[in-house]
């Protein structure tokens, strides 16, 4: 997804939300429907009709979103960063509003790409799920008064907000389908690190440490890596894919507990690693599991785009 939509539709993943859940996790913020899709088994049996491609913002595999859709998103964007103080007439406030079109048009497509991939597998929000849904979206508003007033004031129709409403349950089914298959245990290692910048300091650390140095030692007083050094150049327990050198990691990966490493070039610069402990499928923590499921996540949406014929219209 656009920087908008990869985060937010992860938001809550930790928590467990459900297909349900309610509008903190669509794949950006919605105002209108984006796109007008052929229904899944299972989906609306009312659909209106396709924008003609004169009028659509993007054409994705076939399907228009509707140019009126976008621009009403880019409005309510641009509008909300100059009530923030973005001078929109200023190269920096132009460069910026650019920016925002280009993920909102971005995020309008993967939502798009999100329904053709759930109609693929026989996916769909069903009418009393989605009905349930908007109930409590008007129960949370204060009721029905309160929440058209809301309509009102976004400038939506009810049409307008159970289509929203569908495109983020939609995109929570399909995220927690992909999400099923990342595993919450992996095989891991704990290990720490000594950085430096020339080939030479790393020789000379790594003959030391050969001949006996206090590992922990070493870190604290050698280490040019500022968020290690003081506890010895602990890295912390990681599975495979997570530190930012992947050359590193594979380095620990390749010692057992009390080994120490040859010299590893990173674009870091150059390290000796030892390892503490290894365990074959450790419990990952929140916020690796929460990592690996976005990169999940990304990798599938990944796989849609890849394969996808999109035409970008709006802007260009």
């Amino acid at each position: 997804m656009g920087v908008i939509s990869i985060t937010l539709i992860f938001v809550i993943v930790a928590a467990g939300c459900g297909a349900d859940s309610g509008p903190n996790v669509p794949a950006a913020p919605r105002s209108v429907p984006t796109a007008t899709l052929p229904p899944a088994a299972g989906g609306p049996t009312a659909v209106a009709p396709a924008a003609p491609p004169q009028s659509a913002a993007a054409v994705v595999n076939g399907t228009s979103i509707p140019l009126a859709a976008y621009q009403m998103q880019a409005s309510q964007f641009e509008a909300a960063l100059v009530a923030q103080g973005l001078d929109p007439n200023s190269p920096t406030g132009q460069a910026q509003i650019a920016q925002m079109r280009a993920q909102i048009l971005d995020s309008m497509i993967d939502d798009v790409l999100i329904a053709q991939g759930a109609a693929k597998e026989g996916v769909a929000v069903s009418d009393a799920d989605l009905e349930a849904a908007m109930q409590r979206l008007i129960s949370d508003a204060g009721g029905q008064a309160a929440f058209d007033q809301s309509l009102v004031a976004a400038g939506q129709t009810l049409d307008d907000a159970r289509a929203v409403q569908r495109t983020q349950m939609l995109n929570n089914l399909m995220r927690d389908r992909v999400l099923a298959n990342v595993p919450t245990t992996a095989e891991q290692v704990h290990a720490r690190h000594i950085l430096v910048d020339s080939q030479a300091a790393a020789d000379a650390l790594l003959a030391q440490l050969k001949a006996g140095a206090d590992f922990v030692q070493m870190a604290q007083q050698s280490s040019q890596d500022s968020l290690t050094r003081a506890n010895g150049g602990d890295m912390g327990w990681f599975p495979r894919g997570w530190l930012p050198s992947k050359e590193v990691e594979d380095a620990a990966f390749a010692l057992q507990p009390g080994q120490i490493s040859d010299v590893v070039q990173s674009a870091f610069g150059f390290h000796s690693i030892q390892v503490i402990e290894r365990d074959p499928n450790r419990a990952l923590p929140p916020e690796k599991l929460l990592e690996l499921q976005k990169q999940a996540f990304e990798k599938w949406l990944a796989g849609l785009r890849a394969a996808a014929k999109v035409e970008r219209l709006a802007g260009q």
